[in-house]
Order: structure tokens, then C-alpha cells, then sequence
């Protein structure tokens, strides 16, 4: 009797436990938020995600360096995340391994992929799946200095031309121009390249995915004005920083439009420096083409998890305008006064923008395409950078370059198509 009874009240224990939520689902999820930000964002994840669906969620800072070989060793040892924060030019390399879940057909997604900006998924689709959506989205624009400018005589330059002309003037006042594409060294060069490529309407792999594009008149074309850049006009190879464009000595620099943030940390300068859209190539018809590129910061569900309903409740969440709207609004209200952009069709409006610079940003990141991701791209992309150095550093000539980094480019893909085809034939 008393062990029938003990049996009962531990059923009705039980059952108690589930209806409260003391025994819940549970998440793990991996993220680059740390600092000020890691704060804010565990703060919105305990209020608002946490408190309305019960689920709980174990956050860990994720390893940065080398994240995708972290990763792939963590889903084959059993430990993996259930969700995990990546950057957009490593998400289709892992889906083809069958480390991360393919989320399209996911019911708790459907309405997600609705309010994203079409043009920012091409880096995180491979044949009909998609491996991630998008969170933060950054793309390149032009900061300057607008005393500086009136200083010289000048205008901010709408054409590479125009920012050629710029750049001899600012020399001879011992003043550079700098362009940079923030990311890993491999990254660095074919994010430079990308937008010479797109202003030209080619891209630097065919359009099947299945070999290298380099070999394209208009890609010679573009890259070629590309490293003149660096080797005729003798612009900055490294990166002399921030304080370079407080003290004049970079008045002008094209960077990644999260540098705005930076950049407001200066008093000096408040009122003395303003942004433009990346410089344009001019076409047949007399239009400038001001196509830039950048990259994202994306969620994916890891193909072990076991709790991938949970895992698409996060992501949901995650991107939603109503998280995004907030954790922008404590971004800036944070001591580094971020400015934090996002991939949904309205995250400029919701990010708290100065409206005096709303029309330029927003026909900027109009203007974003985001590079198509290839099997084998990770490795693909650094014959770029070796063609890159190749023709600044040793006098290479940019067809050869080219041409020798095309044929490894395609060698590559072609070897990592043939090695995941069992998980690429699945897709």
C-alpha cells in the first residue's frame, strides 16, 4: 500500500514538474556576443526569450579561432551545440559536411525567411538548402573627413576614377586613401575584390557553383584596377587604423559600416566626418554601378541536435524584429555606443539610425550582394590573396596571377565537391 502510494505521488510529482516548467527543454547555443554586448544580450535572451517560451538555454562564447574545424569535431564527438553563431562565408562549407541542419521546411521558420532581405541569403543557400539565417549584416561604405575635404578642394569620390584623382592629391600633402575588407587574410583580398566584380555584373565563380570565374575579362578587368590601387597609387597594404583618420593622416577609409561606431567615440572629430556609398564603376549608359559587398553574422541549428524544434524557436527569436529592434537600442546605449544593423527588410529602420544618414545607408545596403558561397570556398578564396600579393609584392603580372589562381580555385572545388557528394546528393 505505501508503495503504491510512494508510485502515485511521485506521478504526481512529475506531472506538477512539467505543467510549471521545472523540468523544460533545454538548448545550448554558441555565440560571439561578449563584452557589453554577450551582456545585453543574455539580459533580452532571460526576459523575453526565455520567460515566454520556457525553454532554457545554455550560453557559451564560442571559440572564434578556427570555429568550423571546433565545430565539425564537436558534432562527431557527441558535444555540439544545438545552435551555433557563424560567420556567413564558413555556413555552406559546414552544411556540406552535415554539420549543420538544413532549416528550410522547418514550421517555426516559415514566417522568418518572409521579413529577411532576399538579396543577403545567396551566401547561406547551397542548391535547395539553407544552412542559416541572417542576424547582424555589415557592408562596406566611405568615411571621410569633410574639413579635410574642403581643405583640398575636394569632393567626396562617386567613381574609383574620381577617388584615384583624390588620392594623388592627398598624397602630396603626405594623406592616404585606405581600403580595407575586415575579416581573415584569405577574406581580406576577395572582399576587396568583390566590388569591382559586381560593378562589372560577372562574379568570381561560375554560376553552378562548380569552378572558379577568374578567368573573366571583366574579373581581369576588375582586379586589375584593383591592385593599381595598391601598387601604382601606393595605398596602405595594412590596416594603420583608427586613429589615422582622427589625425588626418587617413582621411579617407573604406571600411565596414560597423566602423561608424568607432568612429563616434572621437570628440575631436564630431561634426568633421561624414559616410558615402563605396565608390562606382561607370557603365555604357553613363550610370555608376555602387554594388558592395559584405558579410553576416548568422545562426544555424547543428545537424546533432537533438532538440531542433527548441533550436528553431531560438533562431526564430534571434531574428525577430522585435529582439533586433532591442538589443540595437542597448548596442547604443552601451559605453561603445554600437550601432548594430540587421538582415531584416526593416532592421535599418528599426536600428536608431541618425536620421540625417538614413538615405545613404539605406541605399547602401539596397546595394549589398553578398559573395555566393562554393564548396570549397574557404580555401578557394585564399589563391585570390595569392594573386593579390603576387602581383603588388613580387610585379606579377595580373593575367598570369589570375589565370594560376583560377586553376587552383577550380581544382579545389572540384576536389571538395567529389569528397561531400554522399551529403551534397542528399540536398
Amino acid at each position: 500500500m505505501i508503495r503504491k502510494l510512494s508510485f502515485s505521488v511521485l506521478v504526481c510529482v512529475l506531472m506538477l514538474a512539467f505543467s510549471v516548467g521545472v523540468i523544460a527543454e533545454k538548448i545550448t547555443v554558441w555565440t560571439w556576443y561578449d563584452g557589453t554586448l554577450g551582456a545585453s544580450f543574455k539580459q533580452l535572451l532571460q526576459e523575453d526569450f526565455v520567460a515566454k517560451t520556457g525553454i532554457e538555454v545554455e550560453l557559451y562564447t564560442a571559440p572564434v579561432a578556427d570555429i568550423t574545424t571546433k565545430l565539425l569535431l564537436a558534432v562527431i564527438g557527441g558535444d555540439a551545440p544545438d545552435v551555433v553563431m557563424l560567420y556567413s562565408n564558413q555556413v555552406v562549407e559546414l552544411g556540406v559536411r552535415g554539420a549543420l541542419h538544413n532549416i528550410v521546411g522547418m514550421p517555426e521558420l516559415e514566417s522568418t525567411f518572409e521579413i529577411m532581405l532576399p538579396g543577403l541569403m545567396r551566401q547561406l543557400s547551397y542548391k535547395s538548402a539553407v544552412f542559416a539565417l541572417p542576424g547582424e549584416v555589415n557592408w562596406t561604405w566611405t568615411y571621410y573627413r569633410t574639413d579635410i575635404l574642403q581643405e583640398v578642394g575636394a569632393e567626396v569620390p562617386n567613381t574609383w576614377d574620381e577617388m584615384k584623382s583624390l588620392s594623388t592629391k592627398l598624397k602630396a600633402r603626405d594623406m592616404d586613401v585606405y581600403y580595407d575588407y575586415q575579416g581573415d587574410v584569405a577574406a581580406r583580398s576577395t572582399g576587396r575584390l568583390l566590388p569591382f566584380v559586381f560593378q562589372r555584373g560577372t562574379d568570381i565563380y561560375t554560376e553552378d557553383g562548380t569552378a572558379s570565374n577568374l578567368t573573366d575579362p571583366r574579373v581581369v578587368e576588375g582586379f586589375k584596377e584593383l591592385v593599381s590601387l595598391f601598387k601604382d597609387y601606393k595605398w596602405p597594404l595594412e590596416n594603420p587604423g583608427s586613429t589615422t583618420f582622427v589625425d588626418g593622416a587617413t582621411p579617407i577609409q573604406i571600411y565596414q559600416n560597423w566602423y561608424y561606431s568607432v568612429y563616434l567615440r572621437y570628440p575631436q572629430i564630431s561634426g568633421k566626418w561624414d559616410i558615402a556609398e563605396i565608390p562606382g564603376t561607370v557603365q555604357s549608359d553613363g550610370t555608376i554601378d555602387r554594388t558592395n559587398t559584405g558579410k553576416m553574422l548568422t545562426w544555424s541549428i547543428t545537424s546533432s541536435s537533438k532538440n531542433k524544434e527548441a533550436a528553431a524557436k531560438f533562431l526564430a527569436w534571434a531574428v525577430s524584429p522585435e529582439f533586433t529592434s532591442k538589443f540595437s537600442q542597448l548596442g547604443y546605449d552601451s559605453p561603445e555606443k554600437w550601432r548594430l544593423f540587421f538582415s531584416t527588410r526593416d532592421g535599418l529602420d528599426r536600428s536608431g539610425f541618425p536620421e540625417e544618414h538614413m538615405p545613404m545607408a539605406q541605399a547602401a545596403l539596397e546595394k549589398v550582394k553578398m559573395q555566393r558561397s562554393v564548396v570549397g570556398g574557404l580555401v578557394a578564396d585564399r589563391y585570390i590573396d595569392f594573386a593579390f600579393t603576387t602581383v603588388v609584392l613580387q610585379n606579377t603580372s595580373p593575367e598570369e596571377a589570375l589565370k594560376t589562381a583560377a586553376k587552383d580555385s577550380t581544382d579545389e572545388i572540384q576536389r571538395k565537391i567529389k569528397e561531400f557528394s554522399r551529403f551534397i546528393a542528399s540536398l
